[in-house]
């Protein structure tokens, strides 16, 4: 059985990262990094290197291809029976991380290794990104994900046959931030495919600074919009946004936004913000941009 470790990258050095696998790595194995059009030439430079490793490729897109595109393009490359999606903003902390997902293949299609945090928060400007993320991992442990396996589907982190995934394929559509994941879930619901969860957690590492976080949170909430309205009815931010709309409170939620709007960056902006904030600021913009 042989593995391919695929790894997107964009603006990220992950040298560390695929020194980290390699002390682990199978003989019969590999490491595939693509780099999606990256803008900051010393990081693209660095990660160029990967290319003389053993047992490693690296490939440079000419252009950013988007989250979608670039996973896509991975796997078919990839020469592996299985293949394992590595976020390039990822530590491992295992030193039988890999071992750990060959040992669980017998009977499954998918296992995911889900995702962990670091023990404090890197830096004040990243507070917000940080308790929220650990706000998810509470909400994300192996006996809240093995119940709803398909709903806590992440790409972080997850190993799957290769020819299934070139079945399935992430959706090319989407070309900015967010829910290629969310898509590929419902899809292995829809297929009835046996997913596996398992406690082999990589630390997430990508910790943006408030401002950049909620630029992202945006654009996570702009191709939420786009989606298919069957996908938003199951997602919780865009399922209140259209039960909103359904009662006729769409726009009054739309005005206390924008009344609100400036308080409520103020708290999210400080030593100590409110999730619940965070949670009505993400409500009330979707219910600002949807149809």
């Amino acid at each position: 059985m042989k593995l391919s470790i695929l790894i997107p990258t964009f603006n990220q050095d992950c040298t560390q990262l695929v020194h980290d696998l390699l002390e682990q790595l199978p003989k019969d194995a590999e490491i595939i990094v693509a780099d999606d059009g990256s803008t900051a030439a010393p990081i693209r430079e660095n990660n160029a290197t990967i290319a003389q490793l053993p047992q490693c490729r690296f490939w440079q897109a000419k252009m950013n291809l988007g989250r979608a595109k670039i996973r896509n393009l991975l796997a078919e490359m990839a020469q592996g029976e299985w293949i394992l999606f590595i976020d390039s903003d990822a530590q491992v902390r295992s030193r039988d991380y890999i071992s750990s997902y060959l040992s669980q293949t017998e009977g499954y299609q998918v296992i995911c290794g889900g995702t962990g945090n670091f023990e404090s928060c890197p830096s004040p400007d990243k507070t917000l990104r940080y308790k929220y993320e650990i706000h998810r991992e509470h909400k994300r442990t192996l006996k809240l994900r093995r119940k709803k396996p398909y709903a806590q589907f992440s790409t972080f982190n997850f190993m799957i046959l290769r020819e299934l995934f070139l079945q399935i394929r992430f959706c090319n559509d989407i070309c900015d931030y967010g829910h290629e994941d969310t898509l590929f879930g419902l899809e292995l619901k829809d297929r009835k495919v046996p997913v596996l969860h398992i406690d082999n957690k990589l630390i997430h590492t990508g910790l943006e600074p408030t401002p950049a976080y909620l630029r992202k949170v945006k654009t996570f909430l702009f191709t939420l919009s786009r989606l298919d309205e069957k996908v938003q009815r199951r997602i919780t931010i865009s399922a209140i946004a259209l039960f909103l709309k359904k009662s006729h409170l769409k726009g009054l939620v739309v005005w206390l936004f924008n009344v609100s709007n400036h308080q409520i960056k103020q708290n999210l902006f400080s030593k100590n913000p409110s999730l619940l904030l965070f949670k009505l600021y993400k409500i009330g913009f979707f219910c600002k941009i949807m149809p």
